[in-house]
């Protein structure tokens, strides 16, 4: 399968949206320069869309002092996080929702998900945010929570340089023990040097003997014994970073605007964890859970490494511009672990030592443009074509496990950790992700007035391509060790010496029941029509309806098989999805919207495919089931929204969809090890309300004139939603063996407790914002509370609990404060984040007790930047 198939020249549509004009009167000039306003519309993005919406723009994000987009999402109305990187919206998790970077889709490097993770997003590369909530048809109709729009940094106005660095630390990290391993020269810069490659000799060895598993010699004795294996403990340094952005107008005059804007930032931060696991078991085919038994406590240091880079360039004449932007974000985390405890049903007391290097980047390069053609009626034409990649790297995940001997004898001084030969669980795993991302399209607005009534009439298509490549190369260091060299260090237990005796074995872990090659491609096209159309005085109708046919391939392969390929059936439909918003206005400042939708989700490539990948925060393995089918929803919305100034408003809203064939994760313990996998659930409904409030209040009404340009800033929303998933009727899971991958249908009740929740589904959310800001101090203070309610983290498989999930409740301080210090355009800010000292926790329970699934602390971090204008 190709990575990447031409793509066909397409059409696409953007939304109509009527935009609110504010109407001002001044007096007669000799009266002064005294200004009354009459009668004036609020502009806001989110009152003059025409869908039900949420807005973060600029000055959000300065106020929160998030730093990266996926933080940021979570004090929206409606959403929450899952694992720090992927939206929730209204309950759906990120499956159901869809990112864009300027209305381009963008390409994801995570084994586990087909969409991107926010987490690699700084703020500061970002204008700002839309999220919607309501399906409109220039979107992609794979829209089942919403979508978010992230816009990049566009052509300046003028010419600017800033300059920024940040320092920070963290109770449970900054100068603690930590554990760190050598790793390569060009580590701290988020880049391996080539030491992490897989061996020369290993390459060979599989070339020549493609279907052979047991390495020779030469080929075991290449792989790097050394930087990578040995962990040592010593204090961990505190976060640090910087960041440079300048803006340039090269060219501005009457008739044309050419500028450039660029963005680079780096960051190194730390992060210690000291947790704790308890998994359930399976033992002689009863599942249970044990406080004593499969325990684990470890001790891990991370250091995550991110490099990011944004560059826009763009021309402006007339009514048209255009705009090429080029964007590099990369994450790399560097992990040593330590981990302790009892399993193999409280007989084996082991210690494993771990360490990891991930790299992660999407890049993706865009051109835009948009223009108006005056002399057609004002017809408007946008148009994007867009190329990305997404990559994501994993070599010399490895693993070195001790036991104590005899075996089931507790560890002492003593009873010291002997090395467990002739066990896969020493290992050392290669991972790798290509994912590629092309798309195209243009959409077209034509406002019309009939009788006396403002019409856009809206029609576009689009075209989009995915595809993915993803292969696990893993060895295990299996055999017999020589007795006298069990209790030595790991680099002497894995030395040239050793592994040349003839009873060491490497050995390539793929099995036909295991594939270690997987390929995908989704190609979606679309096209689209709308008309946004003023009815009267008092309401506005946006009606239309988005064609979109799909195709999506999979197929894996085992490498040290003949015909090891197996190709599953391709998931090719076509759907119509219309949309309809009526909004009714009976005053300037407020309006009442009803929505309905129909729209779909389809399963993500890591979903479909059988080659497995683990998680190495939660340590579980995820399987895919290629026979998974496309999700239908349907989807109904109300709100009603007062605006009462800038930025200003209140809100309420209700929604509920109906959804069939929805994908849910199921999670299952197979002997000790922990795998998830999913299936289709028969149907599930979801419903819920909105409630949000923002104001400011000008402290010089209340306290008098010389508390003029002080005000105090007040934002809340709160969000209330249940779901219920039917368990009627069968699901179709997956199982592999020597003879591939088949389907099996179980009765859905053995996967599905009656009238349990949607998977990532919280009952309640909540946020809350008080600040205070001083124009004339150049003073900004905002008080942040970010709270979610417990949700179901996996499913659990028959009569297993599911491990549900305690998000923790964070407690901020962002403060910003210019300074007037070296020429003025100094900013100082300063963070304190999680005050309340919240701490992560997801339990399993059965009918007797909780336990803890995964646990730790978080800590507070403590973070000063310092930013100059020039």
């Amino acid at each position: 399968m190709k990575k990447y198939e031409l793509i066909a020249p397409s059409v696409l549509l953007a939304s109509a949206m009527l935009t609110v004009s504010g109407a001002a009167m001044a007096q007669d000039e000799d009266e002064g320069d005294v200004i009354v306003i009459r009668g004036a519309n609020i502009p806001d993005e989110k009152k003059a869309t025409a869908e039900i919406s949420n807005v973060l723009d600029a000055e959000d994000l300065v106020r929160q002092g998030d730093t990266d987009i996926a933080d940021a999402l979570r004090r929206v109305t409606g959403l929450s996080i899952e694992g720090g990187k992927f939206v929730i919206v209204r309950g759906l998790n990120s499956r159901y929702n869809n990112a864009t970077l300027n209305g381009s889709p963008l390409p994801s490097p995570e084994p586990l998900k087909r969409t991107a993770p926010l987490d690699l997003f700084p703020t500061s590369v970002l204008e700002g945010t839309l999220v919607q909530k309501t399906f409109s048809p220039q979107f992609s109709g794979e829209f089942g929570g919403g979508v978010v729009e992230l816009r990049s940094k566009s052509v300046p106005n003028e010419d600017f340089l800033e300059v920024s660095v940040d320092f920070g630390f963290n109770t449970e990290t900054t100068l603690r023990d930590g554990l760190f391993y050598e790793g390569s020269e060009t580590d701290v810069f988020g880049f391996d040097d080539g030491m992490r490659d897989l061996p020369s000799e290993v390459k060979a060895f599989r070339e020549a003997n493609p279907t052979s598993r047991d390495l020779t010699v030469e080929a075991r004795t290449s792989f790097e014994q050394f930087d990578t294996l040995l962990i040592n403990t010593d204090d961990t340094p505190a976060n640090g970073g910087g960041s440079i952005a300048f803006g340039k107008v090269f060219e501005s005059n009457p008739n044309y605007t050419i500028g450039t804007t660029f963005y680079a930032g780096y960051d190194n931060d730390w992060v210690t964890r000291r947790g704790f696991r308890n998994r359930p078991e399976t033992y002689d085919g009863t599942n249970y859970i044990a406080p004593e038994e499969n325990v684990t406590n470890y001790l891990s240091t991370t250091q995550e490494i991110t490099v990011s880079a944004l560059s826009s360039t763009g021309i402006e004449w007339d009514s048209n511009a255009i705009d090429f932007t080029a964007l590099l974000v990369r994450k790399t985390s560097k992990e040593a672990q330590i981990a302790s405890g009892i399993r193999d049903q409280g007989n084996d007391y082991f210690l494993d030592e771990s360490t990891n290097f991930v790299e992660r980047q999407i890049w993706q390069t865009q051109l835009n443009g948009e223009h108006d053609f005056p002399s057609l009626a004002d017809l408007q034409v946008d148009w994007r074509v867009a190329y990305g990649e997404g990559e994501r790297d994993a070599p010399y995940d490895r693993q070195t496990s001790f036991e104590t001997v005899p075996i089931g004898t507790p560890p002492s001084q003593d009873n010291p950790y002997q090395f467990r030969d002739n066990s896969s669980l020493n290992y050392i795993n290669f991972g790798k992700i290509d994912d590629a991302n092309g798309s195209t399209g243009v959409d077209f607005v034509l406002p019309l007035t009939v009788a006396d009534n403002n019409v856009d009439v809206s029609f576009g298509a689009a075209y989009a391509v995915n595809s993915r490549e993803a292969s696990r190369t893993d060895f295990a260091f299996t055999g017999i060790y020589p007795s006298e060299i069990l209790g030595s260090r790991a680099d002497l237990i894995f030395s040239d010496e050793i592994l040349s005796l003839p009873s060491p074995i490497v050995r390539l872990q793929s099995t036909s029941n295991q594939p270690d090659l997987f390929e995908g491609l989704l190609q979606v096209t679309g096209a689209y029509g709308a008309v946004d159309a003023e009815l009267g005085e008092f309401f506005r109708l946006s009606v239309g309806g988005r064609y979109e046919e799909s195709k999506q391939k999979t197929e894996t392969d085992v490498s040290v098989q003949e015909n090891g390929r197996q190709v599953f059936p391709t998931l090719q439909e076509d759907f119509f999805l219309p949309a309809a918003t009526l909004t009714w206005i009976p005053a300037g400042n407020f309006q009442l919207r009803a929505g309905y939708s129909e729209t779909i989700t389809r399963p993500q490539f890591r979903e479909l495919t059988s080659v497995r990948f683990t998680d190495p925060e939660t340590d579980v393995a995820y399987s895919g089931n290629p026979f998974l089918e496309n999700s239908s929803l349907k989807n109904y919305d109300a709100r009603a929204e007062w605006y009462f100034g800038r930025g200003e408003f209140a809100t309420l809203g209700v929604f509920f969809k109906e959804i069939e064939n929805p994908i849910e994760d199921f999670f299952s313990t197979q002997g000790e090890a922990s795998v998830l996998s999913f299936f289709n659930a028969p149907s599930a409904e979801l419903w819920g309300t909105e409630i949000e409030f923002e104001k400011n209040f000008p402290l010089d009404e209340m306290f008098g004139s010389e508390w003029y340009g002080k005000d105090f800033v007040f934002k809340t929303n709160y969000t209330w939603s249940d779901s219920e998933v039917d368990n009627t009727g069968t699901v179709t899971r997956a199982l592999y063996s020597s003879q591939g991958t088949t389907s099996q249908d179980v009765p859905a009740n053995a996967f599905i407790a009656d009238g349990s929740r949607l998977v990532g589904q919280s009952e309640h959310l909540f946020n809350l914002q008080l600040g205070y800001e001083d124009v004339d101090m150049g003073f900004q203070g905002t008080f942040l509370v970010n709270y979610a309610s417990d949700r179901i983290l996996y499913r659990g498989e028959g009569s297993e609990p599911p491990v549900i999930e305690n998000p923790p409740t964070t407690v901020d301080l962002v403060i910003n404060q210019e300074l007037d210090l070296l020429g003025g355009g100094m900013t100082l800010g300063i963070k304190v984040q999680n005050i309340a000292n919240s701490k992560y926790e997801a339990t399993v329970s059965d009918d007797v007790q909780d336990l803890a699934f995964e646990s730790y602390d978080l800590g507070r971090s403590f973070s000063v930047s310092l930013k100059k204008a020039f």
